[in-house]
């Protein structure tokens, strides 16, 4: 575990070090730092400056040095563009400064003048309009009572908003999150994904660090947040699956949420937080070892198969550096506040993954429409299950799909809009209905033979447009049996005589490699995943992807991410099939479903 505070302390300093002498012609594996795509990215690296000199270097013979370097960037940033997350950022390392007793030798005064204009959060919240957010989901209201909280605590303001800030917040869960106390991220339309686990971690994250006090709410959420995590916790160092801004981000999400949950305290029983911290070493060990490519000298969620959703694309990769790094040093920091000071594997942590429980449903809402998580355990595989509606965007892409999800063994690629492993009705004038969106009944049931999920539909989603609809007159019922190595989907659909279904089809991709088609079933010669059998949906046809993306296949059984994107979070798809089926006019009963056979790990 000496590894890892090597590594964090050797890569931030470097990076400390680039940003001081580069400046503003700063790249990363070809790609300048601070172009107009990084809105956060100047803010970020104040952040991170600050840290690496009164952390690494306050006690070395570079501290002169590196505090003069600091003096010399800060008024480079401050005139760059901040824009909420940055803005944090940047005043969350001033207030650092602050505390040390360094600010006023590390900020000249024509510059702090400037700073206290840009760092500021009503750039994006209307006072005037009772402190709406101008544009910016929900979430952002954590945002502005962070900037708001350090702007009191600087004496730049009296204290006053960030109580305002945080209380409208609490109200948007409140109104939208219902009793289970899960943030939506949009108004209602069921988003539920891996901000909604981590927003309280956020807060309690800024409560920690500003004295504030810790509302009941936020408090509860936490907690619920946190044995999600313990539940999602494996030997491999991964966290969520499904969803946007996953892979690294997936992982540290963990981070953020178990290391405020252990500082705040009162959470989690002695062998809980012996499992959180052994999971946190497992999740940090990953960070190093995996996310950290040591030929790109950055953090990888872009090159060599690997791909993220466009919201962090590959121009943000010195933010995504500076942001992963600090989350890691501020998970342990509040390890440490707990008592955890050494970075070592709690001894016999492995042991307490066994008894997590095997099956387990979280339910996120339950009005109109029913929304929860699914997550199995067996052995050392964690399968979660998102049954939502990721909104407006999202709802149709593949990470949000009620598909059952392993890391490096079914995941989805992002942005993409394939369907992988859900049922196509495709209809006679070309419309394609899927039941992903609006899900009114959810019952789960724990078996000898293992664990059962039975999801009811009133209506399906049509799809092909940027917010879901509902596509009355088709309603379905959804069937997940969980067994030893096996994963069964069944799905019934009932058509009234308003809609005209010409085809059944269906898509399967995975990492298992040398795909051999047989009717209805294909099987793979290597891989976690052993073979994938349809019924219902007519005989199927095997593809393997070109791990050249400049390969264009010149027969059918190769396709090439020239043609389609196969990359995800942890690296490219090798293979996959397709199923498609013409159906009888006028067939109101179709009954399709997939079995899916993999080594248990």
């Amino acid at each position: 575990m000496k590894k890892i505070k090597e590594a964090l302390k050797q890569h931030m300093t470097q990076l400390f070090w680039s940003i001081v002498k580069e400046k503003e012609a700063l790249t990363m594996d070809g790609v300048w730092g601070y172009n107009d795509k990084a809105q956060f990215v100047a803010g970020k690296a104040i952040n991170l400056c600050s840290y690496v000199v009164l952390e690494y270097l306050k006690d070395s013979d570079e501290f002169d040095a590196a505090m003069a370097g600091l003096k010399s960037v800060i008024p480079m940033l401050a005139k760059m563009p901040m824009d909420t997350w940055g803005t944090l950022n940047g005043i969350t390392g001033l207030y650092r400064l602050q505390t040390a007793g360094y600010l006023e030798q590390a900020v000249d005064e024509e510059t702090m003048d400037l700073l206290k204009k840009v760092l500021d959060w009503r750039t994006f919240v209307d006072i005037e309009d009772n402190y709406a957010l101008i544009g910016k989901p929900t979430n952002y209201y954590g945002v502005a009572f962070g900037i708001a909280r350090y702007r009191e605590l600087l004496s730049w303001e009296p204290e006053k908003h960030s109580w305002i800030l945080l209380d409208r917040l609490i109200n948007h869960i409140q109104t939208f999150s219902g009793e289970f106390g899960y943030m939506d991220e949009t108004k209602g339309e069921g988003r539920f994904d891996r901000y909604s686990i981590l927003i309280p971690s956020e807060i309690t994250a800024l409560v920690l660090e500003t004295n504030f006090h810790e509302p009941d709410l936020i408090r509860q959420m936490l907690d619920r947040s946190a044995h999600i995590f313990l539940k999602l916790a494996n030997e491999a160092g991964t966290g969520f699956s499904y969803g946007r801004s996953i892979g690294a981000y997936g992982d540290t999400a963990a981070l953020e949420v178990l290391s405020a949950a252990a500082e705040l305290g009162g959470i989690f029983t002695e062998e809980e937080e012996k499992l959180a911290y052994g999971y946190t070493m497992r999740i940090l060990r990953s960070l190093v070892d995996f996310w950290y490519d040591e030929e790109m000298q950055s953090i990888n969620m872009w090159e060599k198969g690997r791909k993220t959703d466009q919201y962090r694309n590959k121009n943000r990769i010195l933010s995504e550096n500076l942001s992963l790094h600090m989350q890691a040093v501020n998970s342990l920091s509040h390890w440490a506040k707990a008592g955890y000071d050494k970075l070592e594997e709690p001894e016999g942590w492995e042991k307490l993954l066994d008894a997590q429980e095997a099956y387990s449903f979280i339910r996120f809402a339950k009005d109109e429409y029913d929304r929860g998580l699914v997550i199995v355990r067996q052995g050392k595989m964690v399968w979660s299950l998102p049954l939502i509606n990721g909104g407006t965007k999202y709802f149709s892409r593949d990470p949000y799909m009620p598909v059952p999800r392993q890391n490096f063994v079914s995941e989805g690629v992002p942005d993409v809009c394939c369907g992988a492993m859900v049922p196509k009705l495709v209809m006679e004038n070309g419309d394609v209905v899927m039941p992903v969106s609006y899900i009114s009944q959810i019952e789960t049931r724990e078996e000898d033979s293992g664990f059962t999920v039975v999801c009811r539909q009133k209506e399906l989603c049509l799809m092909g447009e940027m917010s879901p609809r509902k596509a009355e007159g088709i309603s379905s019922v959804t069937t997940y049996r969980f067994r030893d190595g096996v994963i069964i989907r069944e799905d019934e659909f009932a058509i009234d005589e308003s809609w005209q279904v010409r085809e059944v089809a269906l898509e399967m991709q995975t990492f298992s490699r040398e795909p051999q088609a047989d009717g209805s079933r294909v099987s793979f010669g290597a891989g976690c995943v052993t073979a994938f059998e349809a019924e219902g949906y007519g005989e199927c046809q095997a593809y393997q992807v070109l791990q050249n993306v400049d390969e264009i296949p010149e027969h059918e059984g190769y396709r090439s991410c020239k043609e389609q994107d196969y990359d995800t979070p942890h690296g490219r798809l090798a293979a996959g099939a397709v199923w498609k089926k013409t159906l009888a006019a006028g067939e109101r009963c179709v009954k399709v479903g997939w079995k899916m056979e993999y080594r248990q790990q």
